[in-house]
């Protein structure tokens, strides 16, 4: 049998302890609570029993003695005095049991804590040795660090040092969670699927939500933040935009949600987004149409992609579409539908809306036309996030052959190996950007 771990022998020493404080015993303590308050702000010197029982009425009864500065004080200084480590004991299970950030006396009560732990040692005294438990700026971060080495939620470690009073809704345990995120978030490590799962098994329940809501933007950093700049595989960033759009919804939907998220990471995942709204349309028509060219389309498109002109992404399926992306991206990836107007619409059908400079382009999948607004301010243009478009309102000329405005361009796509509507629709897109679409940019490898 391998030894135990020094965490499992500190438990045990705990355990030996005495199970008894670690758990508020069943008194009528909201009576003791008021008859201790007398009896301090009296000057009564108080035996280990009432001791003990005082340290149980801190926080949790009413009335609460930390409520009252004089009697707080009263009380600490009591248990300072004490010459027996029980009402000590008794006073860390208290503390850590009521444990938040708001709680009265919080840091008063911590520095009692330290200091008695140095006078009697024992269990509590080993866990402020090794994790400085008392002292609240640093104690949540060792802890954190030891549920990344370790690769534990902070609760089962704090449990296996011999803190059974502790559980994952601890205000304690809530603030190693803090620690830990704000750790992940400003990681260098580039294993991001592994920060991934430790954000979700550290910090998120079952259900996909955050364990504690009010950490919701760190959880948020902790997820982004670390991607900065650099270029991340599509799969993994399908996989963090799965589980920020659980927490979040979608920003061009939801732009509300996303209101306390910094502009850069909010940023990030717009851009994420749109090339995810480009390849669910590419993957999804690839699957679905019946077009000889429709590989030289998707050239295209990928080509005005990485040329960076495309600002916004949209798409709007029809049933076929539809049934499919739901199967290929999940439940959450979120599109729109292409209805029927003034004509019908193919099961098939897909249209592709991209923003791009001051104008609007919508793409129709099969034999339709590319269909391009130099103004998207202008009142035909269509507006991307929609959750439905009729087939009237994202095309602009309903006959056969192409039409063209100096605002407007309905083009079909002929002679796609010829790179003919290519380069009809690329000095569109100049003179929309200022920026050229060579064919190299686009050509069909």
């Amino acid at each position: 049998m391998p030894p135990a771990s020094p965490l499992a022998r500190l438990a045990k020493k705990v355990e030996e302890s005495g199970r008894n404080a670690e758990h508020r015993p069943a008194k009528d303590f909201d009576g003791i609570a008021l008859r201790l308050l007398n009896d301090v702000r009296a000057g009564v010197t108080l035996r280990n029993r009432q001791l003990k029982d005082a340290a149980w009425c801190l926080w949790t009864t009413t009335p609460a003695l930390a409520d009252t500065k004089d009697v707080m004080n009263g009380v600490l200084s009591q248990l300072v005095s004490a010459d027996s480590a029980r009402p000590f004991r008794t006073l860390a299970s208290s503390f850590m049991t009521s444990y938040s950030n708001e709680m009265p006396g919080r840091l008063d009560a911590a520095a009692t804590l330290a200091k008695l732990s140095n006078k009697w040692g024992g269990p509590w005294g080993e866990l402020h040795k090794k994790f400085r438990l008392f002292d609240l700026d640093v104690g949540p971060r060792l802890l954190a660090d030891a549920v990344i080495e370790q690769d534990k939620p902070a609760p089962d470690i704090l449990k296996e040092a011999g803190l059974g009073a502790m559980n994952a809704q601890s205000g304690y345990a809530k603030a190693v969670t803090a620690a830990l995120l704000d750790r992940l978030a400003t990681s260098r490590a580039h294993d991001h699927l592994t920060r991934l799962d430790r954000i979700k098994r550290y910090a998120m329940t079952e259900g996909g939500r955050p364990i504690y809501n009010d950490l919701l933007p760190n959880l948020i950093e902790a997820l982004l933040r670390p991607f900065s700049q650099e270029k991340i595989e599509k799969a993994i960033r399908d996989a963090f935009l799965k589980v920020v759009l659980m927490l979040l919804g979608d920003p061009r939907l939801k732009p509300g949600n996303w209101a306390f998220v910094p502009a850069p990471l909010r940023e990030l995942v717009q851009r994420w987004l749109t090339e995810q709204s480009l390849r669910q349309f590419l993957d999804i028509v690839d699957r679905i149409a019946d077009d000889s060219m429709w590989s030289y389309r998707r050239a295209f498109w990928e080509g005005v992609y990485n040329k960076g002109l495309i600002d916004e992404a949209w798409v709007a399926f029809g049933p076929d579409g539809t049934r499919l992306a739901r199967s290929v991206f999940g439940s959450n990836a979120e599109f729109a539908r292409l209805e029927a107007e003034g004509r019908q619409v193919e099961a098939g059908h897909a249209v592709l809306l991209l923003r791009i400079g001051d104008g609007v382009v919508a793409d129709w999948s099969h034999n339709g036309k590319c269909n391009i607004w130099s103004d998207a301010s202008e009142r035909s243009a269509p507006k991307l996030f929609r959750r439905s478009y009729g087939s009237d309102e994202i095309r602009i000329h309903k006959g056969a052959g192409n039409f063209e405005t100096s605002t407007k361009l309905s083009q079909m796509h002929m002679a796609s190996q010829t790179y003919s509507w290519q380069s009809k629709v690329a000095e569109r897109l100049y003179a929309m950007t200022g920026v050229r679409l060579q064919q190299r940019d686009y050509r069909y490898r």
